[in-house]
């Protein structure tokens, strides 16, 4: 099969969409199938006129111009055999916009597959009637095992290592859980760290911030930490947290998390305010090593996640 994506693959310190479009194409090559990330021809600049699959992670054009109506008018006007299958990892929840919602809903209307990367986010979608959700499966992020994976050499410190990362600085990953560990929870026997675009909102005193990080660089980074902490709201499914559990960590998340606490509530605990927070952090913080043996680490594989997609693929020809 010839299968377009219309996000590019990326090597580095991105987002978790573009991650998976990084993972999944090398599958999709490894099984012996072509990938491409253009619908023309570079020279003669006409059609591809042979794509089986548009997989389309975003129904905005991007960062190489591919929109959802340029699927559209690939299948009406070069190839009415092709097959489009969305994968919907966004929301208007998770960012607090307002035109998310409706764009992906159009787009369920022209998909012949969608696969949700939570079943919260299934949910969300069911009560706003997507067009599509009857033909449609759930399937959880993953991340390179190759990259994260626990230190079983690591020795005890005298200071508890709590660390969150994130690719985006937008208030809603949870800013004031962080600001809140950085003046009233970092002391003697707590240290934070934040990996990532920190929210300029915010002069953290006593947190100590490393700018983004990727793969093999973040893994080694996560690996130096004991708790895995997200206050983000809302969360389609994300990576951050899936990355954090596979480094051997558990993990404290907040209650409306969105998808994140369908990976997380083996291993880890939910908070719902400030004092919450405390309680639960001292409750893993002194059982850490029980939390840990808890963590099913071939459910945070990217493998396993290529594998259940690559599945659906072949199930719709």
């Amino acid at each position: 099969m010839k299968i377009f994506f219309n996000r590019i693959a990326r090597k580095e310190a991105y987002g978790g969409g573009s991650h998976f479009v990084t993972a999944m194409s090398d599958y999709l090559k490894e099984k012996g199938h072509e990938v491409v990330f253009h619908m023309t021809n570079k020279n003669s600049k006409q059609p591809i006129e042979d794509i089986d699959l548009i997989f389309l992670i975003d129904p905005r054009p991007g960062d190489i111009g591919y929109s959802i109506n340029h699927a559209i008018a690939y299948k009406n006007q070069v190839n009415p055999k092709v097959k489009i299958l969305h994968r919907v990892n966004e929301c208007d929840a998770r960012k607090n916009t307002d035109f998310m919602d409706n764009m992906l809903i159009e787009t369920s209307s022209f998909t012949d597959k969608t696969i949700f990367i939570s079943t919260w986010l299934k949910e969300y979608f069911i009560e706003k009637d997507f067009k599509n959700a009857k033909n449609s499966s759930v399937i959880y992020n993953g991340c390179n095992r190759a990259h994260f994976y626990p230190d079983k050499e690591k020795q005890k410190t005298d200071k508890i290592k709590i660390v969150t990362h994130h690719w985006s600085d937008n208030w809603m990953k949870g800013f004031d859980l962080y600001k809140f560990i950085d003046q009233e929870i970092v002391n003697d026997r707590f240290e934070f760290t934040y990996v990532g675009r920190y929210c300029k909102d915010y002069k953290p005193k006593n947190t100590k911030i490393i700018s983004p990080l990727w793969g093999p660089d973040l893994g080694k980074e996560l690996r130096r930490h004991d708790i895995y902490i997200t206050a983000s709201r809302f969360e389609p499914c994300g990576m951050h947290h899936v990355e954090g559990a596979a480094s051997g960590m558990p993990v404290i998340y907040y209650k409306d998390c969105g998808g994140i606490n369908e990976l997380c509530k083996n291993h880890g605990e939910e908070y719902s305010d400030f004092n919450d927070f405390k309680v639960k952090l001292e409750l893993i913080a002194n059982n850490i090593e029980d939390y840990k043996n808890k963590i099913n680490y071939d459910n945070l594989d990217i493998e396993k996640c290529c594998k259940k997609f690559y599945q659906e693929i072949l199930g719709m020809f």
